[in-house]
């Protein structure tokens, strides 16, 4: 049996590096070599309390760029020597549900929720991606490594959740939250035509970056309680939507984010809060019940189409993500300083990537 190195959890707490066997595709599917990877919070999540145990003895990663070295002999747009994308997560195309549009929540061959220990992350040598032509994402020649290994999961996961706010020309919209998801969604309310964009952070990087993707305010949440800053700005008007990619209390920071919003209002939750387990709302934010907001959850949406669409964005100038990128490294041997970066809290921190190819 061929093998190949790929980076295991091996139990909570602890991953490390060790030999996997090298996967064997289907007619449908790809081998890529990623030669980027980007290291995420859901990471460290992942290994620090196995919040989804399937992922345990696997190889982990999800946000990676590559070049195609195999395909089955039904692929049909990709090729040997193609730059791609590679999916954060797999939906299932062939099932049913994605005759529904439905496809990204059903996910039986993701290595998070698949019980094959064979379905496995991106960090290793090389990879197989299941469904080549649905799941795989080509680059554009113009678009770098580090720019398009940010789209898969970082402004895929942004720009759902700002879709889910149904952002109308002119509106007033706040962000909770701007690590590198909520940065960009501040990208995405801009593009989509919002009015005022009021971005809640504390680190001032973050802040400045907010700022650069189209940020009108900016409100730091430690001086104070964000509610009240907010409707400071507003003239005491609630605003259209509220997008939540912060960290902390779910009940804190969706009770917040539902008291901004106005009756009628959206609210798009695109964080992960792996330590909560309930959530408590006031209910006054819904006059008790008989009044009307819209909470939701965003994931984000996935597939060849969605991604190949944002990095259209990335070609003709529209958006970049390069700016997130503030921790190049080099080498699989940095994966774990990459992932070490996340999981500090060092306010220089945005996004680390690791150029491994």
């Amino acid at each position: 049996m061929k093998t190949m190195k790929g980076y295991v959890i091996q139990e909570k707490g602890r991953a490390d590096w060790q030999e996997v066997p090298l996967p064997e595709i289907g007619p449908y599917d790809a081998l890529v070599r990623p030669t980027a990877v980007a290291t995420c919070t859901t990471d460290v999540h992942l290994i620090d309390s196995l919040a989804l145990p399937n992922a345990l003895g696997k190889v982990i990663g999800h946000e990676a760029v590559g070049v195609v070295e195999q395909v089955g002999d039904q692929v049909a747009d990709f090729a040997p020597g193609d730059r791609v994308v590679l999916p954060a997560s797999l939906a299932d195309w062939r099932h049913p549900r994605a005759q529904r549009g439905e496809g990204k929540f059903h996910q039986s061959k993701s290595p998070y929720f698949s019980d094959d220990p064979a379905n496995g992350g991106w960090f290793s040598e090389v990879v197989k991606c299941f469904d080549a032509d649905s799941n795989l994402a080509h680059i554009p020649g113009q678009v770098t490594d580090v720019q398009a290994v940010l789209v898969d999961d970082m402004a895929a996961t942004g720009f759902t959740g700002v879709e889910r706010m149904e952002i109308q020309f002119g509106e007033v919209v706040v962000i909770l939250g701007v690590g590198p998801v909520g940065l960009m969604a501040v990208a995405a309310a801009a593009l989509r035509g919002a009015g005022r964009i009021v971005a809640v952070d504390s680190r001032p990087d973050r802040m400045a970056l907010a700022r650069q993707y189209g940020a009108t305010d900016l409100v730091d949440y430690t001086q104070g309680d964000v509610y009240e800053q907010v409707m400071a700005l507003t003239g005491g008007v609630q605003v259209d939507s509220v997008l939540v990619a912060s960290g902390g209390s779910a009940s804190d920071q969706i009770g917040t984010a539902m008291k901004l919003a106005k009756f009628g209002g959206h609210v798009s939750v695109v964080s992960g809060f792996f330590d909560d387990r309930t959530v408590t709302l006031p209910m006054d934010v819904w006059n008790y019940g008989v009044m009307e907001k819209f909470l939701t959850a965003a994931q984000a949406n996935q597939g060849r189409d969605y991604m190949e669409r944002l990095l259209l964005l990335i070609q003709n100038g529209k958006l970049d993500t390069h700016p997130l990128a503030t921790h190049v490294l080099h080498g699989w041997d940095n994966l774990a300083a990459g992932l070490e970066l996340m999981r500090s809290h060092d306010q220089t921190v945005i996004k680390p990537v690791v150029i491994v190819g």
